[in-house]
This record gives structure tokens, sequence and C-alpha cells, in this order.
């Protein structure tokens, strides 16, 4: 495989391309024609940024992936460091201009998400807490993303939140699992405890849980969604259930939450 191609890694990025048109959905259901052009130029932005940020990834873990990931385009030499850093430096400013095209507000958007990646890779990944809010926070930005691409932000804020809070909820989850070889990031479990990193996990699906029928209370989606969000609140809950005895396990039902979660989304936005 030709190594540019691997470091982007553009099935990733293609999942985040391909989001953008069902966020679109979701958002305005029939109308969602009348916004295929922004929604496609903002799909791109994704691509591009989500492409531009697994190439950030890779220059930050060079020295572990000398070690665990030798055959890899940085560690293995076939992509030097300044040109894959060149390289993710003219992706992000490509997905700017792409984006403006869209609104001053969408470039805006995409700038944050750019500088959280950057931010997240080389600093606040270390830093426990602050980590597991940035990378929850730009999970959840793709929907405020699509609503302002629609002129439906109101719809789209509600449903960024649900998707920060569990998704917290499973980061958390995720540093517990991975105690024993997080040797240089100062996790919440870490320093707090794995007893109390799985009461605050706990605490997010609850937040979660609590607020997940509101988006069908106030009319944003149909009764499609509360009928398969009640189904994905007992998933989460089982999550944090299971969790008690693996949190390996815990994990997996979270993502498997996640992924129903927007699958619920979806069906919401039919009436």
């Amino acid at each position: 495989m030709n190594p540019w191609i691997r470091i982007l890694r553009p099935v990733n990025a293609l999942m985040g391309f391909f989001s953008i048109y069902i966020i679109g959905f979701i958002a305005v259901n029939v109308m969602f024609y009348k916004f295929l052009v922004p929604l496609t130029l903002g799909a791109i932005s994704v691509f591009l940024v989500t492409g531009a940020g697994n190439i950030i990834n890779d220059i930050s873990d060079l020295n572990t992936d000398k070690i665990n990931h030798p055959d890899r385009p940085l560690p293995s030499g076939k992509i030097t460091r300044q040109s894959a850093l060149t390289a993710s430096i003219i992706i992000f400013i490509i997905a700017i201009i792409v984006s403006s095209f869209i609104s001053y507000r969408i470039s805006l958007i995409v700038f944050i998400a750019e500088m959280l990646l950057v931010s997240y890779e080389f600093k606040t990944k270390k830093l426990g807490l602050t980590g597991n809010f940035t990378i929850s926070l730009l999970i959840g930005m793709i929907f405020l993303f699509g609503g302002v691409i629609t002129d439906s932000l109101l719809k789209m804020t509600l449903l960024f939140l649900l998707a920060f809070f569990s998704n917290f909820s499973r980061e958390i989850m995720k540093d517990i699992e991975d105690i024993k070889g997080d040797q240089d990031r100062m996790t919440f479990p870490k320093k707090y405890g794995i007893g109390n990193a799985k009461i605050l996990s706990t605490v997010f699906v609850g937040i979660t849980v609590s607020i997940s029928a509101v988006p069908y209370l106030i009319k944003i989606l149909s009764v499609y969604y509360l009928y398969a969000v009640i189904i994905d609140d007992f998933i989460f809950i089982y999550s944090v259930v299971i969790m008690r005895k693996s949190v390996s396990e815990g994990q997996k039902v979270s993502k498997i939450a996640m992924i129903f979660g927007m699958f619920s989304f979806l069906l919401g936005g039919i009436n």
C-alpha cells in the first residue's frame, strides 16, 4: 500500500465524510436535497480534517511506533516527519478553504476542530479528563457542524450533548482498560483510582440516559427515535453494569450503544 494512503487512513476519513450526509438527513429529513451542495462541501472538509488528523496522530506517536509499529510509514522511513507535518498543514488549510465556500461560521468550526486535534495529540491527550473532554467535544462537534450547515443548530445541539456525554463515559472506560500501559499519561483512573473512575463513567451514562428522551419530548425527533432510544438506554445501562466485572466488555458494549444511538437519531429523522 502507498505510504501516503496508509498514513491518511482513508477508511476512517470516509466514515467522517458519510456521517455528514447522515446528520444532514437527521436535521432536515425530506428537505435534505436543498442542502446537498453545502453538505457535500462539509463532507469533503471533514474527510480532509480527519485525514490530516490521522497524520498528526502518527507524528505524535512516532517514538512509540518505532517499537510497537515499526512498519508504519513514519518509523519505517517511507515518509519523513517533516514531509508528514507539511502535508498535514496543507490539508488543514485546504479544508478551511473548502469549508469557507459554505460560510465563515463553518470555516471557523473547521479551524477550531483542527486546533483541538493538534492540541489533543501533543498536549491534552496526556492530561486525563482534559483529553477526555477534548476528544468527546470533537466527536460531538460533528453534529454542531451539520446543524450550522442545515440551519438546524438548536436541534443538533441536543444531539451534540448526547454524543458528548456518552463518549465521555466511554473514554473513561478506555482509560481504566489502558491503565497499565499509560506510562506517560496522568489519566483520571490513574490519579483517583479505578473505583472513582467507574463512578464517574456511570455518572456520564446517567446524564446521557436522563436527557435521551428530550429530543422527542420537544418534538425535534419523531416517535421512532423514542422507541429506538429506549433500547439504546438499556444498552448504555448494561455497559456500566458489565463494567463492574469487565471494563473491556463494558467499553465494547458502550461502543455498540453509541453506534445504536446514531441509528436512533437516523430513525428520529423520519416523520
